[in-house]
């Protein structure tokens, strides 16, 4: 018994190990400088949640919520530290969870602690190179990541053939995240029915009813966010979301050449090692998942096709991402049949004819190498940090800088006109502005009237495309027609902005590449 007991708590230890192992991999890649693409939106709303006072007045912050699940858990620890500390504790539970979910989707596929931890710097190697609209796991503290993490969890629950409780997984990933989630409760299905010999549901039918009600609590406040609208607004909406905002993640005529072509070949390469691994229930069900995910991509195309005959419906419909889940799936799968192959000296023989040593210490090479890769953006002490990926469109060390003298010299009620590249001012400087290109909102109208915002203070005409970075650009009369129209009371502008000597109000500051300007008083309450 004695013995037995110490071989499980061997086996416990190597487990924690591994997971430890894994987030470390997952770390490095997405161990960039706060704050990252996404969390300038979501936890300036969740700080915003905690604290309506927060940079009151800002048109996003006060638009409706779509991930209530995450704000419920992260607007307490967004009130109570500063945001960038928030930041890192959300990535640091994000990373551990998303290894334990990956760990868990790769242990029925994967026998070696050597090939688990192959399989994991290939999936997320896979993940910054493979995928088809561009999405991503391994980033900054948002809702998703925890749901992908859930998701994966579910992948490992399917591949032990347990469908009740993957489902379950499925529909807490739901809970946090809808398109997430919801995609993978279908794939379920999908996969599920492919193998009409698995457990008869009528065994799980608690399970499965609680995987429903828990996925519940995320589809029907998302779905709710555009109930008040009319048809109208709801066309209009989706038609700015797919076209005119997300075309790169919803809009196949608009994907890069580039990632369609590396996603194909993935697919191509995860089909061809599926077939070279050795065969397994598990291995089964989780190529079943994968071609349900692909199914739904191929959904996405679809529709994608009826545009020119009924855009509206299309758009509608796109708005879902068709395409989210299979550029997830297919780096897991593609990984974990890749390191399968490699620790099977059969396999590995099929698949070359070098010695199967000499071909896994090649790749552990390469894998090292990518994740040794990834610590330059790491922001360590002693270093010069990169620029932090949502400051790409400014000039980061400027942008920091104005926005500090901002926060120290503004009062807490003053709304701003900033340019259309900044993403982070209100993470920043703890003050509302009057419009962000990033921060667009999730219901309709709230969408429609964001729309407006951008061509007020960026287009010449309604359009969006060919934009101003700054509404200085468009002229003095339009400054103060936007300033009156949504209550601005001060302007960022860049010094480079065409017609900036006719810009009105009182320059207050300027360092080299921005100037503050103190417009007066707001001279009319914004409408929505």
């Amino acid at each position: 018994m004695t013995g037995e007991s110490g071989a499980g708590e061997q086996a416990g230890l190597r487990t924690v190990w591994e997971i430890a192992a894994v987030a470390l991999v997952f770390a490095a890649a997405a161990a960039w400088p706060a704050p990252d693409i996404n969390e300038a939106v979501y936890l300036t709303k969740a700080r915003h949640a905690a604290d309506p006072a927060w940079a009151a007045g800002d048109f996003f912050l006060e638009t409706p919520d779509a991930h209530g699940v995450f704000y419920l858990l992260f607007r307490p620890v967004a009130a109570a530290l500063p945001l960038e500390q928030t930041a890192w504790m959300g990535r640091l539970a994000g990373w551990l969870a998303v290894a334990v979910g990956f760990w868990h989707a790769a242990a029925p596929l994967v026998g070696t602690t050597w090939g688990r931890l192959v399989a994991a710097a290939l999936f997320s190697l896979a993940l910054r190179h493979t995928t088809l609209a561009g999405e991503w796991v391994l980033g900054g503290c948002e809702a998703k990541v925890f749901a992908w993490a859930l998701v994966l969890g579910g992948v490992g629950e399917w591949a032990r053939g347990r469908f009740a409780t993957a489902w379950l997984l499925c529909g807490a990933a739901t809970a946090w995240h809808p398109i997430v989630g919801g995609w993978a409760l279908v794939a379920l299905v999908l996969a599920r029915g492919a193998q009409p010999w698995e457990r008869p549901l009528a065994r799980d039918a608690l399970l499965v009813a609680a995987g429903l009600a828990v996925a519940a609590a995320g589809i029907v406040p998302a779905l709710a966010l555009s109930g008040g609208a009319d048809a109208a607004t709801r066309a209009a909406a989706a038609r700015i979301y797919v076209v005119e905002r997300l075309h790169h993640h919803l809009l196949p005529r608009t994907f890069a050449e580039a990632f369609v072509a590396r996603h194909l070949l993935a697919v191509l390469a995860w089909w061809l090692l599926d077939r070279l691994a050795t065969p397994s229930p598990a291995r089964r069900r989780v190529a079943a998942f994968t071609l349900a995910a692909l199914a739904i991509s191929t959904a996405g195309l679809v529709i994608s096709l009826l545009e020119p005959v009924a855009p509206d419906v299309t758009f509608g419909l796109l708005r879902f991402y068709w395409f989210r889940l299979a550029d997830v799936i297919v780096p897991l799968a593609l990984a974990t049949s890749a390191a399968a192959v490699l620790e099977d000296r059969a396999a590995c023989g099929r698949a070359s004819s070098l010695p199967p040593g000499l071909v896994r210490a090649g790749v552990t090479l390469l894998v090292a190498l990518d994740v040794a890769a990834q610590s330059a953006h790491w922001p360590l002490p002693g270093r010069d940090a990169p620029t932090p990926r949502a400051d790409a469109k400014v000039d980061a060390a400027a942008w920091a800088d104005v926005c500090a003298w901002v926060h120290g010299h503004t009062p807490a009620a003053a709304r701003f006109l900033t340019p259309r590249g900044s993403a982070t001012f209100t993470w920043r400087t703890d003050r509302p502005e009057v419009v962000a290109w990033k921060n667009s909102p999730q219901d309709a109208a709230s969408l429609v009237a964001w729309r407006k915002r951008i061509t007020d203070c960026f287009a010449a005409r309604d359009t969006l495309v060919g934009m101003e970075q700054s509404t200085a650009a468009l002229g003095a009369d339009r400054v103060r027609l936007v300033a009156d129209r949504y209550g601005a009371t001060h302007a960022i502008v860049p010094l480079d902005a065409p017609r900036l000597a006719e810009m009105p109000g009182e320059r207050i500051y300027a360092n080299a590449c921005y100037a503050v300007y103190d417009l007066g008083p707001a001279a009319a309450t914004e409408p929505r």
